[in-house]
């Protein structure tokens, strides 16, 4: 009987030493081919950053904000934390289920979307959320440009947008934060 235990429990500890392993490389190949398709790695916000944006742009409650490229979705968290409707777009596979892991633990109503947000309607937003790099902002100012309400306010962490007139800077060390 022990040596079926055994075999047993050794079958189940491989299976899920495999499963794992596959799980890394696919999501190791996944942010690699992201990181090549868009030029952009997944790079954390420094949370007590994303609290002081939330605070200074003061949206009314029930505002919607997207988070384009949400990494593991903290933004969107703490946005409806503060009474913000949220959205969020990840491409990579590794934080989009975190993202969608943190949500179930949480609780949480954000929508998190594994899509390409520049294929995506981004009319009712009325705050859009980017940290992204300078190597796609173009790309972003003609998306956003074309899809966005006139009064739609744009938070960018760490890069301007290019030829477009800014209302505020918050000094958010280590970077910059650019409100348009």
């Amino acid at each position: 009987m022990t040596a079926i235990f055994f075999i047993s429990f050794l079958i189940i500890v491989l299976t899920f030493i495999i499963i794992g392993a596959i799980a890394v490389v696919l999501f190791g190949f996944n942010m690699i081919y992201v990181n090549l398709k868009t030029l952009v790695p997944w790079v954390k916000t420094p949370a007590n950053n994303l609290e002081i944006i939330l605070e200074l742009i003061n949206l009314p409650p029930h505002s919607l904000i997207y988070d384009l490229g949400c990494g593991d979705g903290r933004f969107l968290f703490l946005a409806e934390k503060k009474g913000l409707k949220a959205i969020g777009y990840e491409l990579a596979l590794y934080p989009y289920f975190k993202a969608k892991m943190n949500k179930f633990i949480k609780g949480s109503r954000v929508i998190i979307k594994n899509h390409d947000f520049f294929k995506q309607d981004l009319k009712a937003a009325d705050a859009i959320f980017i940290f992204l790099n300078s190597m796609i902002m173009k790309k972003i100012s003609e998306k956003l440009k074309q899809n966005l309400k006139p009064e739609t306010l744009v938070i960018s962490y760490g890069f301007e947008i290019p030829g477009w007139n800014l209302k505020k800077v918050l000094d958010t060390k280590p970077s910059k934060t650019y409100i348009y």
